[in-house]
């Protein structure tokens, strides 16, 4: 669209087609570079979402290796319940969080 632009002003009104498309292409490395630094500003909330949905298992895993049975107690005991349905809704949260900021940001 930038580049029909600058066609336009230089067939219209006699300008330099050099110079139009000199700061289009300014422009659009400017937004190029904004992106990236972007990306890299947000990078740490991934990480953190990516986190937070690999530590439930992490747990888990540590858990087994240390001999318990963790499944077994979150499972089929009262407290084990009720620490599954809060941890999971904590856990939903924290990830939904992360990931509404990173949106947020990006301008989704």
């Amino acid at each position: 669209m930038g580049l029909a632009a600058c066609w336009r002003v230089a067939v219209d009104r006699g300008a330099g087609l050099a110079a139009g498309l000199e700061r289009l292409e300014g422009a659009l490395r400017v937004e190029r570079d904004q992106r990236a630094d972007l990306r890299a500003q947000l990078a740490g909330a991934r990480s953190t979402a990516v986190m937070l949905a690999g530590l439930p298992v992490l747990g888990l895993l540590m858990g087994s290796a240390l001999g318990a049975n963790p499944l077994r107690v979150l499972l089929h005991t009262g407290a084990g319940l009720g620490c599954l349905v809060t941890g999971g809704a904590l856990e939903g949260a924290g990830v939904w969080w992360a990931l509404r900021v990173v949106r947020g940001a990006e301008g989704r």
